[in-house]
């Protein structure tokens, strides 16, 4: 298995869905999502239809990051150990 570490996803306007990755192709068997502490707003990572207001398609949401803090995080995973998320059909929104 080869780690790929996508960085810091920025959310240019709060509340516009952005996903991890627009590459199509990439696939992933474990996707971690981790909260960085000092920076503000509440953050929530689902699927293509994740509606902050009504919290569908939200798995979950995490609130604003303490600082100082351990981060909250969340890892979404196969069962089976395969590439078989497709990184794009996740978005985070601020």
């Amino acid at each position: 298995m080869q780690p790929t570490f996508l960085g810091t996803v920025t959310v240019a306007s709060a509340g516009t869905p952005v996903p991890l990755s627009t590459d199509t192709a990439v696939r992933a068997c474990t996707i971690l999502v981790a909260t960085i502490p000092g920076l503000t707003g509440n953050i929530y990572f689902g699927g293509a239809s994740l509606n902050q207001s009504t919290l569908a398609g939200v798995m979950i949401k995490f609130n604003a990051p303490a600082v100082p803090g351990q981060p909250d995080h969340f890892i979404l995973q196969t069962q089976d150990a395969r590439n078989s998320l497709r990184v794009s059909d996740y978005p985070s929104r601020d």
